[in-house]
């Protein structure tokens, strides 16, 4: 009964150390079904004549102009750590640059978690209060969303479908800063702050009251006006891009559609379904790209060079990223943030 048991044991705990890996064969199944029935869909001489013929000019632009964005992002980053430490632009830019690696060589999106443990590990913050300035991030990047989206629905007919998203951004923008500012306030810490200690609610206070102080930008009108300009920067760099994949292939294409491919491509891969939003992502741009009367082989062909020309610098960048940041394991992979850690602060330069 004993063997039957430790047998039964053992079975159980070789399933659950199986269970990521078969995730991430599913992933890697489910963007390979996508691809396939994407190709099946077109004509595969077509695309290869596409990809064949591209111009490698605009390869240049494309690079820099996606790399730049990043560093619109860490000037964002930067004020929303302001009211907590001072935090160097171009260590967030490092930072972000090697969370957008890890998100595409990593399953599930595992950059974001790379990248609040370095800023953990070297800045000395909690948990929370790094995680409210990620979720600050994403509530403005739909500054640059709205926006992109509002342009796209007045100036072409053919994205009139999508005003649901556009309805969607702009009530999520309001209702999102209108609760981190009432958040940042700290209201009712008074009464929560007089748990019992070691009370479940105090600890929930304490969080919260963390989480809270990664908001305080967001009373800042300045700092709402940088965040906003960042954002669209940010952004339109990354609208530029797409603009220049989309002349190297030869698309004869109206340039404020690549304000609609940034959001639809955003979109796609926001979830991870799939292995760094492949499959997904190209669905997403083709389909977008054939509403506006694009050849369907030239729109896959793009999308697919467009993918390429985003994930393959990263994938080489990043790791330098972190080896000049002196990045290792043990900043990623720790459970606590030491208290006054001198060494990892001086690494993480106030200026700059």
């Amino acid at each position: 009964m004993g063997h039957e048991t430790s047998a039964t044991e053992a079975t159980a705990g070789w399933l659950r150390r199986l269970v990521p890996y078969a995730r991430y064969v599913a992933q890697l199944a489910i963007a390979a079904a996508l691809l396939s029935l994407l190709l099946w869909r077109v004509d595969l001489g077509a695309v290869r004549d596409e990809l064949s013929g591209a111009s490698l000019w605009w390869l240049p632009l494309a690079v820099v102009a996606n790399l730049v964005s990043d560093y619109f992002r860490a000037i964002r980053w930067r004020q929303f750590f302001l009211p907590m430490k001072a935090v160097g632009v171009r260590f967030l830019w490092g930072v972000a640059i090697l969370g957008v690696a890890c998100n595409l060589a990593l399953p599930f999106r595992a950059g974001e978690i790379v990248r609040m443990q370095v800023l953990r590990r070297r800045t000395g913050l909690e948990l929370a209060q790094v995680v409210a300035t990620v979720v600050s991030e994403k509530l403005m990047d739909t500054v640059a969303f709205s926006a992109f989206l509002v342009i796209g629905l007045l100036a072409f007919p053919e994205a009139r479908y999508l005003w649901p998203l556009a309805a969607v951004y702009v009530a999520l923008l309001v209702v999102g800063v209108a609760g981190a500012r009432w958040l940042s306030s700290n209201r009712g810490e008074g009464s929560l702050a007089a748990q019992p200690e070691g009370h479940w609610r105090l600890r929930i206070s304490g969080q919260l009251r963390s989480f809270s102080s990664g908001l305080k930008a967001f009373r800042s009108k300045r700092a709402l006006v940088i965040v906003s300009a960042c954002s669209l920067a940010a952004w339109g760099c990354e609208a530029t891009m797409y603009w220049a994949a989309g002349e190297s292939i030869g698309l004869d294409l109206n340039p404020a559609v690549y304000l609609l491919l940034v959001v639809a491509a955003t979109v796609a891969v926001s979830v991870p379904i799939t292995q760094a939003g492949l499959g997904v992502y190209e669905v997403a741009l083709t389909s977008l790209l054939v509403a506006f009367d694009i050849d369907k082989s030239q729109a896959a062909a793009f999308a697919i060079y467009a993918h390429a020309i985003l994930a393959v610098p990263y994938l080489v960048v990043g790791p330098l990223a972190a080896l000049g940041m002196r990045i290792s394991l043990r900043d990623v992979l720790f459970l606590r943030a030491g208290r006054g850690s001198g060494a990892q602060e001086q690494t993480t330069p106030a200026a700059g």
